[in-house]
């Protein structure tokens, strides 16, 4: 009976050994079976890897090739963008005839926009004989705008070169008329629609600035203004700060001007820049004349450095927009003029006439066989403007003019 109890328990254990044997087996052919899966897996992990460093080498050099040919595309936009502007002529003259003035209002029109590009000025004259008759005189300017043209016609004219700035060039737009015919309405304007060539220039540097990508771009915005009143410079955001006097100093290696001593401020943003033009044109030299109650009676100038550093290329741009709205011309006997203020007339109209000479050199440079001297030195003003007339600056002249038949010799 003992023996028969011990055969059983050996022949258990033999049983219980062999589905041991058995587990072991399968347990060893399902590691079998994993270790082949994941040698597989492994190598196929590391073929994925291979290749994504392939493909990773090959995106990168796409994305240089990428950069190189943005760089060239944006150098040729600049190019092409600016020999279009070269092209319609570095110094531009566009004429814009305001409307009449309630003061006016009974007088026939002398000067009108004949087309896109003619102002006709009819004058009143008496033959030998007696007899009236009328002499018609067409001028021909880049653009003429009627006294119907509103604020936002006249600046997309004037927005490209916006965009030459912030390209690096130095850049002018000024006003130029008799006092009264509407250079401070073009340039400043008034609210909302109205408002002018300045406060849109502003709005437009800064919305531009704005769409470069700032994890590579960086830029700097700043600004000064100043009024060239008789033969003085006034720095309209140091007055009563007790700054020293301003002189203009020109580079003889780059030809660029600079402004000794003038409060130049870093802004932000076309609201902080417009304030400061509000705070410093309260300061402006004015007087009532008879052709004007609030004549301007010195020079406004509103400059606007932009620096733009591209961190990745480490190149620097540096352009500068000047936006000048000079003193009216005028004839001291039709304004009314005596005392200081025709002795201010009297500047105001020398360095009009300096502007001139120098504007009409540039224009007999730009097609003589040999170079002509500018003569930039003759006044202040034109010592100021020199690195933005002339060269590859981008000048825009606005005439502005009544078209009263009492203003016609103006």
């Amino acid at each position: 009976d003992e023996a028969d109890v011990l055969r059983r328990q050996v022949g258990s254990l033999q049983a219980r050994v062999a589905q041991l044997e058995r587990e072991l087996e399968a347990r060893h052919s399902a590691a079998s079976v994993i270790e082949a899966a994941s040698t597989h897996e492994i190598r196929a992990a590391l073929d994925r890897t291979e290749r994504a460093e392939r493909r990773t080498e090959e995106l990168e050099a796409k994305n240089h090739d990428l950069e190189v040919l943005y760089r060239l595309e944006q150098e040729m936009r600049k190019k092409t963008h600016n020999q279009l502007l070269d092209l319609k002529g570095q110094i531009r003259v566009f004429c814009r005839v305001r409307p009449l003035t309630p003061r006016e209002a009974c007088e026939e029109c002398a000067a009108i926009r004949r087309d896109p590009f003619t102002v006709e000025v009819a004058r009143a004259q008496m033959s030998v004989d007696g007899a009236h008759r009328q002499e018609r005189k067409t001028v021909q300017f880049d653009s003429v705008f009627g006294p119907a043209a509103q604020q936002d016609e006249v600046f997309r004219e004037v927005q490209d070169l916006v965009q030459s700035a912030v390209d690096g060039y130095n850049v002018t737009v000024f006003t130029y008329g008799q006092t009264g015919a509407g250079k401070t309405y073009t340039l400043y304007g008034g609210q909302g629609d109205a408002r002018g060539i300045v406060p849109r220039t502003v709005e437009a540097v800064f919305d531009k600035l704005n769409r470069f990508d700032s994890s590579r771009f960086r830029y700097t915005v700043r600004a000064h203004l100043v009024e060239l009143y008789k033969t003085d410079l006034i720095d309209l955001l140091a007055v009563g700060k007790g700054a020293g006097r301003l002189e203009v100093r020109r580079d003889a290696r780059t030809g660029d001007t600079t402004i000794e001593n003038v409060d130049e401020r870093a802004v932000a943003g076309p609201e902080e820049l417009l304030r400061l033009l509000e705070e410093g044109t309260e300061h402006r030299h004015v007087a009532s004349t008879q052709l004007n109650a609030d004549s301007s009676r010195s020079h406004l100038f509103l400059t606007i450095t932009i620096e733009i550093v591209d961190q990745e290329a480490r190149t620097a741009i540096v352009g500068k927009l000047r936006l000048c709205d000079l003193a009216g011309s005028e004839r001291p006997k039709k304004s009314g003029a005596s005392g200081d203020t025709m002795r201010e007339a009297i500047e105001i109209n020398k360095a009009l006439t300096a502007l001139g000479d120098v504007i009409e050199a540039l224009t007999r440079a730009s097609s003589a066989p040999r170079p002509v001297q500018v003569p930039y030195r003759n006044h202040k003003l034109t010592t100021l403007l020199s690195d933005s007339l002339g060269g590859s600056a981008k000048t825009l002249m606005f005439v502005n003019v009544s078209p009263a038949r009492s203003e016609v010799e103006e």
